[in-house]
């Protein structure tokens, strides 16, 4: 049986970093992943593929309501190759009660097991978001098998400790991981993607309860794919101004951009940003999600150029 594991978790958790550190303990394994951005451009294929893995993408709206189908087609289809393991990452408005229909499908499930669904939830946001966005926090934490605290170094251990008291109140029996993600050991691998809680998983979440009603999707995305070049100075100057909210109520915005004969990689979350510098790219992109976008001024700034 192929295994099959999410990593879930709300937006800019930590997703793609996390699996990144998985797969450095199962190099042994032949692995699919599937991708599925709520925008219409995939910045994290662009960073997986980068690490040599096949990534099958699903872009431009969830799978777990508008590209429901799109994934079962991509799931038997990846079923129809010599693969161990499919690791999934949805986006991150991802809605598991809504998508367990399709392991009632008998072609998938009498080749695909769903193993494991890890959670990841952000230590530096976890306070504002759980009150603001409580209904996604109520599905992707009580549906989990495991839950995985990131960015714990931007918090005290005070912090974590009552972070991980408040998770306890939506699933008292996932394992909590909470420690720095580069020393991740093949022994925390193997909790985060235990099959002890399958049959749990597949019927109703970690928890043995029924999972909360769905809440609405009601975010908004934009994306495209530009060769316009930015320096150093004016990527921070646009990104503070995101967090003074000219382009709309941004939640989550990334994006690799092409500077001088280099790449510059940004990561925003919620009004907190940081960027790195990439020698290679195979594309320059970016991708916002949040509510009341200005996609016109969005497009103005990172469109290219005529």
């Amino acid at each position: 049986m192929v295994k099959f594991n999410i990593i879930s978790g709300f937006l800019g958790a930590g997703k793609t970093t996390l699996i990144q550190q998985i797969l450095k303990s199962l190099k042994d394994e032949k692995i699919a992943i599937i991708e599925n951005e709520y925008g219409e451009t995939s910045i994290d294929s662009t960073v997986l593929r980068r690490v040599g893995f096949e990534i099958y993408e699903l872009t431009s709206g969830c799978v777990c309501c508008t590209l429901k189908e799109d994934f079962r087609r991509t799931l038997k289809e990846i079923l129809n190759q010599n693969v161990d393991r499919i690791i999934f990452e949805p986006s991150g408005i991802f809605i598991l009660s809504e998508i367990l229909d399709l392991f009632k499908d008998v072609q998938i499930s009498s080749r695909c097991t769903l193993d494991s669904v890890t959670t990841v939830v952000d230590a530096a946001k976890f306070f504002k978001q759980v009150n603001s966005y409580s209904q996604f926090f109520s599905h992707q934490i009580q549906a989990a098998t495991s839950l995985v605290l990131s960015k714990i170094q931007q918090v005290s251990n005070q912090e974590v400790r009552l972070i991980t008291q408040e998770l306890r109140k939506f699933n008292a029996q996932a394992p909590i991981l909470a420690k720095n993600w580069e020393g991740l050991s093949p022994e925390d691998v193997s909790l985060l993607l235990n099959q002890e809680q399958r049959q749990a998983v597949q019927k109703t979440g970690c928890n043995g309860g029924e999972l909360p009603l769905s809440p609405e999707h009601n975010f908004e995305s934009f994306g495209l794919q530009t060769l316009k070049r930015f320096e150093f100075r004016q990527l921070r100057q646009i990104l503070e101004s995101c967090k003074n909210g000219e382009y709309g109520q941004i939640l989550r915005g990334k994006g690799i951009l092409q500077s001088g004969h280099t790449f510059l990689e940004f990561n925003y979350v919620d009004g907190d940003y940081q960027f790195r510098e990439l020698k290679e790219s195979p594309l320059g992109a970016v991708s916002f999600i949040g509510k009341g976008l200005k996609t016109e001024k969005l497009r103005e700034i990172f469109g290219d150029e005529t």
